[in-house]
């Protein structure tokens, strides 16, 4: 094969799979779904029995790329933050650190606070927060 036929047809081929990354990283997914001004995307995110779970201060419950964690006692939406696990810097998902009552992300070092409120870049924005509301002993991040 000529050295010109076979680059033309290794760049064809790199293309080709350079566009069917791009193309699957712009699909939307209902993980990662983002709400609208003011928290809350419409969709239920978490759902928690605060009978048999989030039973103490500092205890969390993730799902997908959400967490919820008890801030305080009490079972009022007040006494929990809800939030994306995704770094708003790179997307990277962050780490809770109940020892340190935050959240750091390990790829550039990023942290945020429990309510979500960046306190170390590089990131320049707070994590997503959810809407927490509580029904009985059924708390529901939306």
């Amino acid at each position: 094969m000529e050295r010109r036929k076979f680059l033309t047809e290794m760049g064809q081929a790199t293309a080709t799979v350079c566009s069917i990354g791009f193309l699957a990283s712009c699909s939307k997914s209902d993980d990662n779904s983002t709400p609208g001004p003011g928290g809350g995307g419409g969709s239920t995110k978490l759902t928690a029995n605060l009978d048999t779970e989030l039973t103490s201060v500092g205890s969390s419950k993730i799902s997908g790329n959400t967490i919820v964690v008890r801030t305080a006692a009490g079972n009022t939406p007040s006494s929990f933050s809800a939030l994306s696990l995704i770094c708003t810097h790179e997307q990277c998902t962050v780490a809770y650190d109940a020892a340190d009552n935050d959240f750091k992300c390990p790829c550039h070092g990023s942290e945020y606070s429990i309510s979500g409120a960046v306190t170390q870049g590089p990131a320049a924005a707070a994590l997503t927060k959810y809407t927490v509301s509580i029904n009985g002993n059924t708390l529901t991040v939306t």
